[in-house]
C-alpha cells in the first residue's frame, strides 16, 4: 500500500520532537512493508504576514521517508472559506510534485482538520483517492475553535471521509457531542508507543531514606496545568516531606513564567527544568525516575502516560478524558484538578510505589499499544476505506 501521511503539524529545524507521534507512525507502516511519503502543510495568518512574507518549500529525504514541506501565506482577511481554497490549490500543486517523483498514493491519511485535513480533503476530492482523517486537537472541547465556518469546514470533513479516527472513547464522545455529529462518526484507534520504550525496562525500587523523582513532559502549554502540579508539589514539601524531586521535560510559551513561579514558590532546589528532550533522553529520564505525573486539564489520549508505562514507570494523572481508556488502580493513581487531591495522589504514590507490579504493567502496555498491533488496526481500516472508495 502507498500511503500519503499529511500532519498539521512536525519536526522542523527549530523544533525537531514536534510531530513525533506522525513520524513515529509513519515509520511504523514502512517497517510493516508499506511505501509511505509526507507533505506537511503550514497555514500562516494574514496576521503573520509581517514575519513571512515569502512562500516556502522544501523536500528532503529523512532516511528514506519522503517529506515535502510549504508554507502557504494568507493574504484575504474575513474570508476563511477562499482563504482554506488557496490553501487547498497551492498544497495541491506539492502534491503533484510529490506524485512525479513517488508515483500515486492509495489513500490520503490526515492528522486533524487544521489545516493539514483540510487541504487532504481538498486534494483527495480533486484526484478522486479514499481520504481517512484522525483528529487530535483539544481545541473542540476547550473553545479553541468557535468561529461558525471552522466548525462546518470540521463537521463536513469528517462525516465525508471515507474513515475518521480518534484516539479515545472519551474524545470521541465529547467531540461528536460538541460538533452535533452521528455517534457513528469516528472510530477508535488508539496511539501507539514507540518500540525504543519497551527496550531494556529498568527495574526501580524505592527506598524511603532516597529522593523520590517525580517526571512529567509536555509543551509548557496551560492546559498542561504546571502551575496546579507545582502547587501540589508544594502542598506536600509544606507538609515536612522533602524528599522528592520535580523534573519537568518540554518547552514552550510558559517556560520563563514557571521558572519564575518555582522561585516564588521556594522550590528551586527540589524542580528541575530539561528543556525539549528527543526521544531517546525522554527515555533516559523515565528510567532514572519513580513516576510520571500527568496535571493537565484536558488529555485527548495521554502519550506521555503509555511511554511511561512501557518502561513500568506507574503514573500519577488528573481526569483529564483521555487517560480513563487505560489507567486503572494496577498502573496508576488518578485525581481530580485541585491541589489537595493531586499532592495526596502523588503522596500515594510514594507510599505504594513498591506494591506496582512494574515488569505487568509494561507487558500490559505492549498488549495494547505496540506499533505493530496499532499498525494492524490503522492497516485494516485503510483496507476498508479502500474498499468503501471504489
Amino acid at each position: 500500500m502507498h500511503i500519503l501521511i499529511i500532519p498539521s503539524w512536525y519536526k522542523s529545524i527549530t523544533e525537531p520532537v514536534l510531530g513525533t507521534f506522525f513520524e513515529e507512525q509513519a515509520r511504523a507502516l514502512m517497517s510493516a512493508g508499506h511505501k509511505v511519503g509526507i507533505i506537511y502543510p503550514q497555514f500562516s495568518s494574514v496576521s503573520s504576514m509581517f514575519n513571512k512574507k515569502d512562500e516556502i518549500i522544501d523536500f528532503y529525504d529523512d532516511n528514506g521517508l519522503p517529506t515535502y514541506s510549504v508554507i502557504h501565506q494568507a493574504i484575504i482577511p474575513k474570508m476563511r472559506k477562499l482563504a482554506y481554497k488557496m490553501f487547498g490549490e497551492n498544497v495541491e500543486k506539492i502534491y503533484h510534485s510529490y506524485v512525479k517523483k513517488y508515483g500515486k498514493p492509495d489513500l490520503i491519511h490526515a492528522h486533524s482538520v487544521f489545516h493539514g485535513g483540510m487541504v487532504s480533503y481538498y486534494i483527495a476530492k480533486k484526484n478522486k483517492l479514499p481520504f481517512i482523517i484522525t483528529e487530535h486537537l483539544t481545541a473542540y472541547i476547550t473553545g479553541g475553535i468557535t468561529h461558525q465556518e471552522d466548525v462546518e469546514t470540521a463537521r463536513q470533513i469528517f462525516e465525508n471521509a471515507n474513515a475518521a479516527i480518534i484516539v479515545s472513547e472519551n474524545f470521541k464522545n465529547d467531540i461528536e457531542k460538541a460538533l452535533n455529529l452521528p455517534k457513528t462518526t469516528f472510530t477508535v484507534i488508539h496511539n501507539m508507543v514507540a518500540d525504543l520504550f519497551f527496550k531494556d525496562i529498568v527495574l526501580k525500587k524505592y527506598n524511603q531514606q532516597e529522593e523520590f523523582v517525580f517526571f512529567t513532559n509536555s509543551f509548557l502549554l496551560p492546559r498542561k496545568n504546571h502551575k496546579l502540579l507545582l502547587d501540589s508539589f508544594k502542598y506536600i514539601t509544606a507538609k515536612g516531606i522533602n524528599n522528592l524531586r520535580l523534573r519537568i521535560g518540554g518547552d514552550g510559551p510558559l517556560y520563563n513564567e514557571l521558572r519564575d513561579y518555582v522561585n516564588e514558590l521556594s522550590l528551586t532546589g527540589k524542580v528541575d527544568f530539561l528543556g525539549a528532550l528527543s526521544r531517546t533522553e525522554v527515555k533516559r529520564e523515565l528510567d532514572n525516575c519513580h513516576s510520571f505525573v500527568l496535571s493537565s486539564n484536558y488529555e485527548t489520549f495521554g502519550v506521555v502516560l503509555i511511554e511511561s508505562l512501557a518502561c513500568g514507570r506507574p503514573v500519577v494523572t488528573t481526569e483529564s478524558g483521555g487517560p480513563s481508556d487505560f489507567i486503572h488502580s494496577r498502573n496508576g493513581i488518578t485525581s481530580s484538578t485541585s491541589i489537595d487531591s493531586l499532592a495526596n495522589a502523588m503522596t500515594k504514590m510514594m507510599e505504594e510505589y513498591n506494591t506496582f507490579d512494574q515488569r505487568a504493567l509494561s507487558e500490559e502496555c505492549r498488549d495494547r499499544f505496540a506499533e505493530k498491533k496499532i499498525e494492524a488496526e490503522i492497516e485494516a481500516l485503510y483496507l476498508t476505506a479502500i474498499n468503501k472508495h471504489k
